[in-house]
């Protein structure tokens, strides 16, 4: 039986120009690999993008489920 995990991706796109369209983190849901991840993240951006040339992806982690609880917790958001 195949695990659905989510994703965290940190990544690059860019255009037939080699110019930087966009760049940041984005969470794929429900995948059972972070190769089918990254397949789907890069369909998404060919789909967005008209001039898509390229996804450079610069890290793929399974997201754990206690990254939410400790990032809640122990995030740059909390005033403690």
């Amino acid at each position: 039986m195949c695990t659905m995990n989510n994703y965290l991706i940190v990544y690059s796109v860019y255009a037939k120009n080699e110019y930087l369209l966009k760049k940041g983190t984005m969470k794929v849901k429900n995948k059972t690999s972070s190769i089918e991840a990254q397949g789907e993240f890069e369909k998404f951006l060919k789909r967005k993008y008209q001039n898509f040339d390229k996804l450079v992806v610069h890290n793929c982690t399974k997201e754990s489920p206690f990254n939410n609880i400790f990032g809640d917790i122990f995030g740059n958001d909390n005033i403690f």
